[in-house]
C-alpha cells in the first residue's frame, strides 16, 4: 500500500463551485477495508465506447485487486480488447467506498488460475474447493489490477 496514495474524490456540486471535501480513507483504513468481504463493481470498456460493470468477488494483496473469471464473459472480452478498468469496492451503511484505475493483466489461465481463484473463492464460500471443483472444466482467467491511483471515502 506504501505505493499508493489515497486521493480525495471530488464532489459533483464542485461544477457549481461548492466543494465539500469528504474524508479519506488512511493506507491502513483501505487495507483493512479491503481485507473486508466486499463485492468489486468493475466497469469495463465495450467494444462501442459505453462502460459495462459487473459484480464480482475479489481479493486486495495491499497492491493489487484479483479477481477470477471464465474466458467467455463479456468483460474478460472487453478487457482483453481494451485493458482500461475502474473498479469500486464500497460499503453503503457504512457511507465507505475505495475507487481504483488501473489495466486489468491476465496472470494466468484454465488449471494455473485454480489457486489464485481459489484464495479469492475462500473468502466468500465455506468449501471454497468444492465450489471451484464443480466449476473445474470452465475456461477461468485469474486478472490482477494495479491501480494506478486510489480514491477513497469515508462519510459515516
Amino acid at each position: 500500500m506504501a505505493r499508493l496514495r489515497a486521493t480525495r474524490m471530488a464532489s459533483a456540486a464542485a461544477a457549481v463551485g461548492y466543494t465539500p471535501r469528504m474524508p479519506e480513507l488512511t493506507g491502513a483504513e483501505i487495507d483493512a477495508f479491503l481485507a473486508e468481504r466486499h463485492t468489486l463493481v468493475i466497469a469495463t470498456l465495450r467494444r462501442d465506447g459505453w462502460p459495462q460493470m459487473t459484480t464480482v468477488w475479489y481479493r486486495w494483496d495491499g497492491e493489487a485487486f484479483w479477481i477470477s473469471t471464465n474466458r467467455d464473459r463479456v468483460k474478460y472480452r472487453n478487457m482483453e480488447r481494451d485493458a482500461r478498468v475502474t473498479v469500486l469496492v464500497d460499503a453503503p451503511p457504512r457511507e465507505t467506498s475505495v475507487a481504483g484505475y488501473g489495466r486489468a493483466e491476465t496472470m494466468a489461465r484454465d488449471d494455473d488460475a485454480y489457486e489464485g481463484a481459489l484464495r479469492i473463492i475462500e473468502r466468500y464460500v465455506d468449501d471454497a474447493r468444492a465450489y471451484l471443483e464443480e466449476r473445474r472444466g470452465e475456461p477461468r482467467v485469474l486478472i490482477r489490477i494495479r491501480p494506478r491511483k486510489l480514491v477513497s471515502w469515508k462519510l459515516g
